[in-house]
């Protein structure tokens, strides 16, 4: 960047860039750098009235070295497309609500801006006027009370028009997403997540949402919210409290002449509050140079993200719009998977080659040292945008089993493999046998189902979930030799078996000619698991069976490699915000790792972590996957972010010295 000011390119034309265009005269940081559209002449105009230089395509604007950032006022439909491209051409974006059309979308833009290290913002500008911040202050600080309502609209009378993106559902059309967004954000940024969610919608002829309600469920009361592209509705947000209501009229779009939050009180009385300065100055920039000011200094400060919009913000925005269209019935044809990922080609195994690689013996093929966990991914978007990440990143081994998610976990995985083409390249590691149905008969009956819904023939790894001391081992290894002669699995190992019971079956498959044991999917972390997470789990943490791997070379596949949060700053992180049913809390993190030994080792890898520049749950991935054994981590990213995470401790090289340390064998 070569001028003062940040250049601004603008794709598209339409009313909001427009507005955009216009309010950036008033920037104290920006300019218009020039604007791009479908059709040259309209961007023409639109720099002979704005200001600017015309491109002849969204590409050629992206390609300029004149143009800092970028503001993507596309339909809805493109904006990952285009966000994509402005991102690979290492533009800082800010793009317009909804940054995607779902959940996936939506993780695979802030995916590809943290592994390019690119600033991307979405554009919700209300959030970034002064005044919900005060009116978050007001509400934290006490003024009206403990909170007991909340609802917020937002509807305009715009007649039916299939043609027009509102309407078309082929550009993302309904109110939901393009108004709709506004309540929940709202409710989200003032009296924070929900637990829950009830929608209803009356659809227009194409199927999109021509006004819709939710209700977000809140302890104590329901969050109302309502939208609608066909009916004026009144443009307001309201928080009822203990001592008072709270009101905002006009919130979606704020300007200096309408700030005002009114705080009514029981017996009448009001007071209104403003973002006025001491001396009673108001911020004559209008709302977009608000906007396009607060992007700038995320520019100029070379910032990854922003904390008004930060990319969990996004996320979960997107998460709770999925549920309220799921709500509505309107679904997209972006909901199922295309044969290509979201940027638009084809997914290619280790096109970013930075994954570490091992062997396991009786596979043909190598094995990603991070297993990708599936059982947090619920829908197809945010199944293929983890698993494009994780393969695009060189990871191959895919960690699945029957009972995850009541079986949606493996119809995703099996539809995407089948919708990228890449099962033959995958080392798909599944698991069944789990209690109450941990019988050698279970094993071929949910094999059935698990390959069904994979859509394959085979797994490469397969592990009994449980074990049942009173069956035989001879009875599991004949079942599970069985399966290899009908070449339904490769090889197998044990989830949550013994040291003791797994030598027994060995010595049995070793005395018959059959196949045994070739792998392990116990729990194994830095910390050490003193009470099980589950009944009937059992960890290769002990000193006993860690010597017990390095005896037998035995490969181990682990799950919660990173102590299932033990290993973050709580202070920063605090738990993972995911709504998956398996997270922890903070009392099966005391119970199951708040030993006084694990608390040492936990400061421990704080004091590396600080001497390295990482950070402390990286160590403790590190740490699992520098065993003297072959060790292949399980872990459970949320987001690709996490996931870039993962990749960075998968890189960290630890000693001899420094793994004992840690331990507290040294």
């Amino acid at each position: 960047m070569t001028s003062a000011k940040i250049r601004w390119g603008i794709l598209a034309t339409g009313n909001i860039a427009a507005q955009f265009a216009s309010d950036l005269q008033h920037s104290h940081s920006g300019i218009l750098g020039g604007a791009a559209s479908r059709q040259l002449e309209n961007a023409k105009a639109f720099c002979q009235t704005h200001g600017g230089t015309a491109s002849d395509s969204y590409e050629a604007l992206l390609q300029r070295d004149d143009i800092d950032a970028v503001y993507i006022a596309t339909p809805h439909d493109s904006h990952i497309q285009w966000a994509y491209r402005a991102l690979e051409a290492g533009k800082p974006v800010l793009c317009e609500k909804p940054l995607g059309l779902n959940q996936g979308e939506v993780l695979a833009l802030y995916g590809e801006a943290a592994r390019r290290n690119v600033l991307l913002v979405e554009a919700l500008m209300y959030l970034m006027h002064p005044r919900m911040h005060l009116a978050k202050q007001l509400l934290d600080d006490g003024n009206i009370g403990e909170i007991t309502g909340f609802s917020a609209s937002f509807g305009f009378a715009f007649p039916f028009t299939p043609e027009h993106r509102l309407y078309d559902k082929k550009l993302g059309g309904g109110g939901i997403l393009d108004i709709g967004i506004y309540p929940l954000t709202a409710a989200r940024f003032l009296i924070g997540d929900p637990s829950g969610l009830t929608g209803s919608a009356r659809l227009a002829p194409s199927q999109v949402d021509a006004e819709a309600r939710a209700s977000l469920t809140y302890d104590g009361f329901e969050a109302e919210l309502h939208c609608a592209l066909d009916t004026d509705l009144p443009w307001r947000i309201t928080v009822e409290g203990s001592t008072g209501i709270l009101q905002i009229d006009q919130p979606w779009h704020p300007g200096p002449d309408n700030n005002a939050i009114t705080i009514t009180r029981p017996d009448g009385g009001q007071e209104t509050h403003n973002t006025e300065s001491a001396n009673g100055a108001k911020d004559a920039r209008p709302l977009f140079a608000i906007e396009a000011d607060h992007f700038g200094a995320l520019v100029q400060a070379k910032a990854q993200h922003s904390d008004l919009v930060s990319p969990d913000f996004s996320i979960h925005n997107a998460y709770w719009l999925d549920l309220w269209r799921q709500a509505a019935g309107v679904q997209y044809d972006a909901d199922g998977l295309s044969q290509t990922g979201f940027h638009g080609r084809a997914v290619r195994l280790g096109a970013d080659a930075n994954m570490a690689m091992g062997a396991i013996a009786g596979l043909e093929k190598p094995v990603s040292k991070l297993v990708l966990g599936t059982d947090n991914q619920t829908d197809a978007p945010t199944m293929a945008a983890m698993a494009d990440a994780f393969v695009e990143a060189g990871g191959n081994c895919f960690d699945t089993a029957h009972i995850y998610s009541g079986g949606i976990s493996e119809t995703l995985l099996g539809q995407w493999m089948q919708a990228r083409g890449l099962r033959e390249e995958l080392v798909i590691l599944g698991k069944g046998a789990h209690t109450p149905d941990c019988t050698p008969e279970a094993v071929g009956q949910q094999l059935d189902i698990s390959l069904q819904r994979l859509q394959t023939d085979y797994l490469d790894i397969y592990c009994l979930h449980r074990d049942d001391p009173q069956v035989p081992v001879a009875q599991w290894i004949d079942t599970l030799n069985a399966e290899v002669d009908a070449g339904r699995i490769k090889i197998f190992g044990g989830s949550n078996w013994t040291a003791q019971r797994i030598d027994e079956a060995n010595a049995y498959a070793e005395q018959n000619g059959l196949q045994g044991f070739a792998a392990v999917s116990n729990n194994f972390s830095l910390a050490r698991m003193e009470s099980p997470v589950w009944d009937g789990c059992i960890a290769s943490s002990t000193d006993d069976f860690r010597q017990w791997h390095e005896a037998r070379n035995m490969a181990l596949l682990p799950w919660s490699a990173q102590a299932r949060g033990f290993f973050l700053n709580w202070a920063q992180n605090g738990l993972a915000a995911s709504r998956h049913g398996a997270d922890p809390t903070d009392q099966e993190l005391q119970r199951v790792w708040g030993s006084g030994p694990n608390m040492q080792r936990r400061e421990r890898a704080f004091e590396l972590a600080k001497e390295l520049g990482v950070s402390a749950i990286q160590i403790a991935l590190a740490y699992v996957l520098h065993q003297s054994f072959p060790c292949f981590a399980v872990i459970g990213p949320r987001t690709p972010m996490q996931l870039q995470d993962s990749l960075a401790a998968s890189r960290i090289a630890l000693s001899a010295q420094q793994v004992a340390w840690l331990d507290l064998r040294d």
